[in-house]
């Protein structure tokens, strides 16, 4: 018996190793990376901080989302002016979760769908009024996803994907809400702006690289290294940015 315990235990690493491991995966899974990552997830939290230079003058933003809410503070250090933003992830009709939303399938495809919404006061101190301006907004990619090979001693082979993005549109709605006392607390909502952006890219002109900190049945930790630079001109004038920082999300197996 114990024999037969010993050529099992020796054989156990030869049978795991084609499922793939990374440091925060499950010790033993049956199930190869590929079959771990396929399918619907709801990102359950992500912290986001990213400093962007331009013109001599950095922001730093973070976003924050937990389940359904979300905040972003933007701050300009050189100043200590600071913008905070509370709202929510919105949550589309007969689904009990907030559309914040990765998918993968087996044969390649990736889509990231996310909807959130917040609330400004608009309303002056001498108003009788109170005034909402409300900023919904939803971004949608899609294209395909792929393994990444390994980097030396740095990421091992499976350890990070590429979300390679062929199409990304994004909708910003923003509304004004009105309530009145005098008319028993009466809302009129009203439409102000709408701006749609929609971009199509070759394929593998344009991906995002994330690490897959921990990839198991039910969940998975992403991490993205955030490092862009943006350089335009035309006669003598020209404008370049920068934006540097990461990204940790967490995606829940989508019910």
């Amino acid at each position: 018996m114990g024999y037969m315990v010993a050529v099992l235990m020796l054989a156990l690493p030869l049978i795991f190793s084609g499922c793939g491991r990374g440091d925060g995966d499950p010790f033993l899974s049956f199930r190869s990376r590929k079959a771990r990552l396929c399918g619907t997830w709801t990102v359950s939290s992500l912290n986001s901080e990213v400093v962007r230079k331009e013109n001599n003058i950095s922001t730093k933003t973070t976003t924050t989302v937990e389940g359904d809410s979300w905040k972003q503070v933007i701050t300009i250090p050189s100043s200590d002016s600071t913008r905070t933003l509370t709202g929510k992830i919105a949550i589309d009709p007969g689904q009990e979760e907030g559309t914040f939303t990765f998918f993968f399938d087996k044969n390649g495809k990736a889509k990231m769908v996310y909807k959130y919404e917040f609330d400004e006061d608009q309303s002056g101190e001498d108003d009788d009024v109170a005034v909402i301006h409300r900023t919904e907004v939803t971004e949608e990619m899609s294209g395909d996803w792929e393994f990444l090979t390994g980097i030396d001693n740095e990421y091992k082979n499976k350890e990070r994907i590429a979300f390679i993005i062929e199409e990304e549109k994004t909708t910003t709605k923003v509304s004004e809400i009105i309530s009145s006392d005098d008319e028993g607390g009466a809302v009129i909502p009203r439409t102000i702006s709408t701006n749609i952006a929609s971009d199509r890219y070759a394929k593998g002109e344009y991906s995002v690289v994330y690490n897959l900190v921990e990839l198991r049945n039910k969940e998975i930790k992403l991490h993205q290294d955030i490092n862009r630079f943006h350089l335009s001109a035309q006669n003598a004038a020209s404008e370049s940015y920068q934006e540097v920082g990461e990204e940790n999300i967490t995606l829940k197996l989508r019910k």
